[in-house]
């Protein structure tokens, strides 16, 4: 399917290589600059679709609660463009057969989402992020490289558990709140 990769920053490189690896095509980017990495046009987020785009992917990240609202408010807003979110889940990442995985997840490379997990709509569960089995992650959540989110946990709208945190089992995380990464370096 060819796409169009909506935000093009740090981000946006594992997210261009899972979808690729899943058999789409970049043709385009919504971005506030062109990326020097990305050999497409670039589009600001009101502009015309170029001809032939036919879905999207989320390139942007976000590391807060504002970041991850605005996040998936321009999901929702290319949604309702009618284009096909896709959920890129790459090919050295796993999946349960059971789990739920709504429009627009993002699972990078060594991801895991075990047995009865439901992931909402544009979620990212970042590079060798776990969410165990019977967890609930929300729309617009982030799971940080290597973060843990233990069975039966529910992390909240657009909450982030940063690099490396672990969420015990059953334990809520409300909307908009972030769990701290296990160690910040250099602060």
């Amino acid at each position: 399917m060819k796409l169009l990769l909506v935000g093009a920053g740090g981000h946006a490189r594992p997210v261009v290589e899972a979808a690729l690896d899943n058999g789409h095509t970049v043709t385009a980017c919504a971005a506030t600059a062109p990326p020097d990495w990305l050999d497409v046009p670039t589009i600001a987020d009101e502009d015309p679709l170029p001809p032939g785009i036919e879905g999207f992917v989320m390139g942007l990240g976000g590391v807060d609660s504002a970041s991850l609202r605005r996040r998936l408010e321009l999901f929702q807003r290319y949604a309702s463009r009618s284009l096909v979110p896709i959920s890129p889940v790459h090919s050295r990442a796993f999946a349960a057969g059971d789990t739920v995985i709504g429009d627009g997840v993002i699972a990078l490379a060594g991801a895991v989402v075990n047995a009865g997990a439901k992931i909402s709509e544009a979620v990212i569960v970042n590079t060798g992020a776990i969410v165990e089995h019977d967890a609930v992650v929300e729309a617009g959540a982030h799971v940080a490289p290597g973060a843990i989110v233990l069975g039966a946990a529910h992390i909240g709208s657009c909450a982030m558990v940063g690099a490396g945190a672990v969420v015990l089992p059953g334990a809520a995380v409300p909307a908009d709140t972030l769990v701290p990464s296990l160690t910040r370096y250099p602060h």
